[in-house]
């Protein structure tokens, strides 16, 4: 298999049937931009970036500040629907969508420039003040892309993040069977290709400032490694990293305890714990 083959691939997410909401939301459609980020050759990849395709979003009205969910790699908004019930009662106006080609919108190939290319689209239709972004696994990339594209947010929660891509691909070449060497070569053929280095830390270093930061994680997490958050909290101001037990990579977003704790981070009235209440 060739390196755009492999690429392609590696860039075609799973789609999964999507989960019923608590509460319906009011669903509506936005085309995303030809060049949805600065910095990201759109005429050259159209389809890998979401360029000219039309996403699905979600909101849920409210009087209160508005919250964005960002979801993951394969994911999509209905993810978050433990979430949403908690959120609405306690008065926020919510937020979500699904990226190209994850849920209901369009898209055979997608990245976290498309994610992010999104969620900076809804902020702009939104127009007004968003107070927190909550980002599962790759939606943190694409949290801290839209914010240097100059969305900004009052708080941020990381939910399990992804730090690095690259790891991804290369993992991905070697289960392809490519040996070690030809994995990096990969590597560098797709940074080449794309120009960009697709990390939280490259991303953060283009915030002017970045708001703050509560990440939770699990330690057994067998997706995305600890390290990876332990690395985003010690590069990102203001940070805080609570690690939950029992919870890994995907269950993180129906514990009932990491809820809580991410709606008193939201409303300023508790600061985390180390250990959340079990979900």
């Amino acid at each position: 298999m060739t390196f755009p083959e492999l690429v392609s691939l590696w860039l075609t997410p799973p789609r999964f049937p999507s989960p019923s909401f608590p509460i319906e939301p009011r669903r509506f459609s936005l085309t995303l931009p030809t060049v949805p980020l600065e910095g990201f050759p759109a005429e050259r990849y159209p389809e890998v970036l979401g360029a000219q395709k039309t996403v699905t979003c979600y909101e849920w009205p409210g009087t209160g500040p508005t919250v964005v969910l960002a979801h993951g790699w394969g994911g999509c908004a209905a993810q978050f629907a433990g979430w949403i019930k908690p959120l609405t009662q306690a008065g926020y106006h919510v937020l979500a969508y699904d990226a190209p080609a994850h849920g209901d919108s369009e898209g055979t190939l997608a990245s976290a420039p498309a994610n992010a290319g999104t969620l900076k689209a809804l902020a702009e239709w939104h127009g007004g003040p968003i107070h927190g972004i909550i980002g599962h696994s790759l939606g943190a990339i694409a949290t801290t892309l839209a914010l240097a594209a100059g969305v900004q947010a009052g708080r941020v929660v990381f939910l399990a993040p992804i730090c690095f891509v690259y790891d991804g691909l290369k993992n991905h070449g070697l289960r392809e069977g490519l040996t070690e060497a030809e994995a990096d070569e990969l590597v560098r053929y797709f940074e080449t290709e794309f120009s960009a280095n697709l990390s939280v830390l490259s991303a953060l270093e283009r915030v002017a400032s970045p708001p703050p930061l509560t990440i939770f994680h699990d330690r057994a997490d067998t997706s995305v490694p600890y390290e990876e958050a332990e690395i985003i909290a010690a590069r990102w101001p203001g940070s805080t990293l609570v690690e939950v037990p029992r919870v890994g990579h995907t269950r993180i977003l129906l514990s009932r305890g990491v809820i809580q704790q991410a709606l008193s981070v939201l409303d300023g009235s508790a600061t985390p714990q180390e250990t959340p209440p079990a979900p």
